[in-house]
């Protein structure tokens, strides 16, 4: 008998872990949204029937928890937005504003708590977490109480305690009431692998005696694949299963968890300004096994960028803080000087086939170096500056 109530619960258990999964919805009609001094009060202040009509632009948000543990908070470019938040205007819908503008994070059910975590991870009101309101939850991560009613287990209802002097125990509580919009959650998509090719070109300095990382955003911690360059060349390689919908990426120079070693791409076009500056280049998804060659710290490519360079001339002392000397086998015309981002920094016009340039007034970094030869020819490399 002992056996049979234990695959009772087990039923029970798997049942309402289950419920989660599916698409939710703020229920569109009065007492969606409120908080009080306890779990069953909402006295302090609750939404009304016209808030359904004055706030749609939040109950038109969904969250759609998936079977994988993962969850997606679609906000369709509008939500709800309060001056707490950095660059809000007076409160009223807006365009969402980071970290709390949706996409996907993961989540946890179990025993009637729901855990989301990841940055801006939140359900309900983006400023409510269990240490406060001001949307800055300790270890990005938010837990709420939920129960469902209603005849088909449809209406879901979360609460969240947080500290406030007025309510019972030192606590205050808000309370979201969510309807599932009936839709199923669309299967996640499939993984495919994806490689990734490195080239350490442009690394100021030596490659970290713990090598080079793939991590951040939908590939995971700061190490979660470490490449190899066992043949010495400079490029770093690995691969690994990837899920399918694509995301965000970063490179780093060592395995450093605070990602201090991560690359500086900020203002290239590979950059997502959205996502702490990571790469983008897998943002939109993909459909088959794929393979990336990347420039550590730069966006070009290097079929289009470092492999192109050549040795045709050289450029000595090289890192250089102050004075490098150029020298080519023709006469030099002009002398171009350009940083990462493809910006013009330093010309100088030449008629010998051996110069020097100043180059303190240059901010530290990698650069590109582009010579017009008397003859019309035109050749390239690259200097660091440090």
């Amino acid at each position: 008998m002992k056996k049979i109530y234990t695959l009772i619960l087990l039923s029970i258990s798997i049942s309402f872990s289950a419920q989660i999964e599916g698409s939710w919805s703020l229920n569109p009609s009065a007492g969606a949204l409120g908080v009080g001094p306890d779990s069953a009060t909402t006295n302090w202040w609750s939404s009304d029937a016209a808030a359904v009509t004055t706030r749609d632009c939040l109950f038109d948000d969904s969250i759609v928890f998936n079977s994988n543990g993962t969850y997606d908070h679609y906000m369709g470019g509008s939500t709800w937005l309060e001056s707490w938040q950095a660059g809000s205007p007076a409160e009223g819908c807006g365009i969402p504003i980071a970290p709390h503008f949706g996409g996907s994070n993961t989540y946890t059910f179990s025993n009637g708590i729901l855990t989301v975590s990841g940055v801006g991870a939140h359900v309900g009101l983006a400023k409510v977490h269990n240490g406060g309101e001001d949307g800055m939850p300790a270890n990005d991560q938010i837990a709420y109480y939920v129960t469902f009613s209603g005849a088909s287990l449809e209406i879901m209802t979360v609460d969240i305690s947080f500290p406030n002097a007025g309510g019972t125990n030192g606590l205050g509580w808000w309370r979201y009431v969510y309807l599932k919009n009936g839709a199923a959650p669309p299967p996640p998509p499939p993984a495919y692998n994806v490689t990734f090719n490195v080239h350490t070109d442009l690394i100021v300095g030596n490659v970290s005696a713990d090598g080079i990382f793939i991590g951040g955003g939908f590939v995971g911690g700061n190490n979660a694949l470490g490449l190899d360059d066992s043949d010495g060349d400079g490029i770093w390689s690995g691969s690994i299963s990837l899920d399918a919908a694509g995301g965000h990426f970063t490179i780093l120079n060592g395995n450093c968890s605070d990602w201090s070693c991560k690359e500086d791409i900020s203002g290239q076009p590979c950059a997502d300004a959205n996502n702490h500056n990571d790469r983008n280049n897998l943002l939109g998804g993909f459909s088959q096994d794929t393979t990336l060659n990347l420039i550590f710290g730069s966006c070009a490519t290097p079929s289009t960028g470092i492999d192109e360079l050549t040795n045709s001339f050289s450029i000595y002392p090289n890192p250089s803080n102050s004075i490098i000397t150029i020298q080519a086998a023709n006469s030099i015309s002009t002398v171009n000087i350009y940083n990462m981002i493809g910006n013009l920094v330093m010309v100088k016009n030449i008629s010998n086939n051996q110069s020097t340039l100043n180059i303190e007034n240059l901010t530290n970094g990698v650069y590109f170096m582009e010579l017009t030869l008397s003859n019309g020819s035109i050749l390239n490399s690259k200097f660091i500056k440090k």
